[in-house]
This record gives C-alpha cells, structure tokens and sequence, in this order.
C-alpha cells in the first residue's frame, strides 16, 4: 500500500499526510488540497516519507507555483458567489493536475506516468494500490452530498475536494485528507450525481499494473 509522508509539527506529532489547513493564506487555505495531494505523491515517489512541517511548508509553496489553482482576479478578500463565500479561486482543476505535478515531478527529478481511470473503479483501486504508487481521487459532487469522516468521529460533507487514496475494504475508502486519516463510502462515491476522477501516479519506467 502507498502511504502519505509524515510531516511532523514542533511537538513532535505526526501527521498522515499534508494539510491545506496549515496554511495562513486563505486562498490556498480553501484550494490547497490538489497541491497536497500531487505533492504528497512526488514525494512518496522520492521516497521521502517523513519530514518536519517547517520544510513541507517550503515544499508546498514551491510546488504551487507548478500545480497552480485556476484563480480569477488578484483579490483574495472574501465575496459571494451564488450566495456562498468565493476567495477567487476554483481550485486546482483534473486538467492543471496532470500537467502540473508532471512538472513538479521534472523539477525534483523524476519522470513520471499520471494514469487516469474511472470504470469500475471499485475494482481497480485495490489493484493500483498493490503495486504501492501513490493513488489520488478528485471528488466532484455539486450537490456537496458525499459524506466524509475523520478519525474523531466528526463527519463533513464535500463538494469538490482532492484526497490521496490509501486503502479500501469492503465499503470503506481510506483516504489522505487534511494530514488525516479519513473514511468514505464506496456505495456513496458511486451515487450518479458524484463525478470521480481517479490518477495513478508511477515512474516512467514502471509497468501498468491494471
């Protein structure tokens, strides 16, 4: 199975994975999540699995300015949109991702493969994970009715969001998300209103595994 790196906080605790939430900038703080997770994989990839949050946070920006969020004006303060708060930016969209951390990848590097699939894929991620290549989701749900549970309990509901697969059972889906360890239900990511995109992400010089 791949595993998210640890990124460890001034008190020594560590994290699964990294977290947009860490960061000051309100922007990122609410489109950060595609950087995370592309940034996760590179350095899964690199085999740099544990690091001090200091150094991610070094990580992180340098990474943004490759898997780059589509943003609109350069006004970061609050406003509405369709009634709801909009911070000038729609995220880091399924087509920015893919070009983004293959020239992330380049940067630290490596060359990479980026495999997209959705069919069936209930029955493909088990296989993927396997072969321990980092696996992420990009969830779109426009009616926010896909329900996500952190390890206290608390559950959220999301609309568009990007998490770091880690392993599935059944019908829960464990995911990176926010430096947690989350859960989601498969039956619930196959509702018909839910939009998935799944990439594998590998060396060049590996085999396809599906």
């Amino acid at each position: 199975m791949s595993q998210p790196p640890k990124i460890v906080d001034k008190f020594g605790i560590e994290s699964y994975g990294g977290s947009q939430m860490w960061l000051p900038d309100k922007m990122l703080l609410n489109s950060g999540c595609g950087i995370i997770a592309g940034l996760d994989a590179i350095l899964r990839l690199k085999g740099e699995e544990r690091m001090k949050r200091e150094e991610y946070f070094e990580r992180f920006f340098d990474a943004k300015d490759y898997i780059r969020p589509l943003t609109v004006g350069k006004n970061r303060e609050a406003r509405k949109l369709f009634g709801k708060e909009f911070l000038g930016s729609f995220g880091v969209t399924a087509s920015r991702f893919k070009r983004g951390i293959k020239k992330l990848a380049a940067k630290e590097g490596l060359t990479i493969k980026v495999k997209p699939f959705r069919f069936r894929w209930w029955e493909k991620v088990p296989q993927y994970l396997k072969g321990g290549d980092p696996l992420i989701m990009l969830i779109t749900a426009p009616f926010e009715n896909v329900s996500i549970e952190m390890p206290t309990g608390t559950k959220g509901k999301l609309g568009f969001h990007w998490v770091t697969i880690t392993d599935i059972e059944g019908d829960t889906l464990t995911v990176s998300s926010w430096g947690t360890k989350c859960k989601m239900s498969v039956r619930e990511l196959r509702k018909f209103n839910v939009i998935l995109h799944f990439y594998s992400v590998s060396l060049e010089n590996q085999s396809d595994l599906v």
